[in-house]
Order: C-alpha cells, then sequence, then structure tokens
C-alpha cells in the first residue's frame, strides 16, 4: 500500500515528491538551461570597449591622422561622454599639448616624473603624464624645487658627481607630452610611458 503525504496545495504520492525534492538530472540540467536566458544582462560582465567604441564614433570628433590632441579637446571628451572618450582613446599613444599645471615626483611603478596638464580655470578633467625610467638620459635625475614650480634634470658622471644641470620643465610652460592612454583615475586622465617633444614640433 503506497504512503499518502499531505500537501498544503494538495495530496501526492511519495514517489512524486522524492522527485520534486530530488529530481532526475537529465532534468534538472534541462530547467537550468531554460533559465539562464531569464539571467537580467546586467549581471553579465560584457566589455565595454566595443561599446565605448561605437559611442566614440557617434559622439565624438575622430582622433587627427597625427594623434596630436589639444588639451582642451581631451578634456573636453571625457567630460561630455567619458564612456566614448574611452573608447575613443584606449591603447592610442597620443600627443597632448597643453599647459603644466603641476609637477611630482613619480612614487613608485617605475615613474620618475609626473607631469600634470590642465588649464588655469582648473574646469575640466587634468591629464596625468607618467614619465617612466628611461624617459630621460641614462645617468641623469630628475629634482623638483621645493616649491614645486619647476623640475630640472641633472645630469651626471658615472662616479654620481653632477656635471651639468638644466630646466627640464616648469609651471605655466605650454608643453607638447607624448604618452598612451592608460586609465581615468580619480577623474584624472592617465598617459603613461611619456616623453617630452620637442619645442616647436607641433602647432596648436
Amino acid at each position: 500500500m503506497e504512503l499518502i503525504e499531505f500537501s498544503a496545495f494538495r495530496f501526492l504520492p511519495s514517489s512524486d515528491i522524492h522527485q520534486f525534492m530530488f529530481p532526475n538530472p537529465r532534468n534538472f540540467l534541462l530547467i537550468t538551461s531554460l533559465l539562464l536566458p531569464a539571467i537580467p544582462l546586467a549581471a553579465q560582465d560584457f566589455p565595454t570597449t566595443k561599446i565605448a567604441k561605437m559611442d566614440a564614433a557617434s559622439y565624438l570628433q575622430p582622433l587627427p591622422e597625427n594623434r596630436v590632441v589639444p588639451l582642451k579637446v581631451i578634456a573636453g571628451d571625457f567630460a561630455t561622454n567619458p564612456d566614448a572618450a574611452i573608447g575613443k582613446y584606449s591603447g592610442k599613444r597620443i600627443t597632448v599639448i597643453g599647459r603644466v599645471s603641476a609637477l611630482s615626483n613619480g612614487n613608485g611603478e617605475n615613474k620618475v616624473l609626473v607631469v600634470t596638464l590642465q588649464g588655469s580655470t582648473g574646469n575640466l578633467p587634468a591629464v596625468k603624464a607618467d614619465f617612466l625610467y628611461g624617459s630621460i638620459p641614462n645617468n641623469s635625475e630628475i629634482q623638483i624645487s621645493s616649491d614645486g614650480s619647476a623640475a630640472t634634470i641633472l645630469h651626471r658622471d658615472r662616479s654620481g658627481n653632477i656635471l651639468s644641470q638644466e630646466t627640464y620643465l616648469s609651471i605655466d610652460q605650454k608643453v607638447a607630452i607624448k604618452g598612451t592612454f592608460k586609465e581615468v583615475k580619480v577623474g584624472d586622465i592617465v598617459l603613461t610611458a611619456c616623453k617630452l617633444e620637442p619645442k616647436g614640433k607641433y602647432k596648436q
């Protein structure tokens, strides 16, 4: 005689209850495959670069062939449409022409100097250019003045004696810096592997 178990909705034979509690593996896989499409798309980790590139083509002016960009253009791109801007600049090696607003020594990550480019009003994002070891001549070093207004490059001999020194960069100077777009960090546009381009090479 088969036992009957009571349910709040209907009477189920014990064999049916067993099937409900412990479904057949084949049925379980079928149910799972049917439910997966119902998972919200937001929960999936889609790469944003493809969408960003599409947005860049739609909303932002394309990079010029020489990839020389005025500071106000790249800063404006990230201020108005940051997702599209990432698509426009991601992985690109560009030259940014603009005003030096701050200078600091690099802290870790193989950095010897960080140059901040920003307009005098400060109402648009800044570009932070990371200069790595190898961006300055061998047997030389960068020193920042005590008030942070200038960066001086010191040339030394093999014994470490100073042979010469010259001003490398200064606040309010207009420069052309070439670097590779890396990321946006705390609102700043970060370029890496940067180098200073010759004066007068580019005109804005």
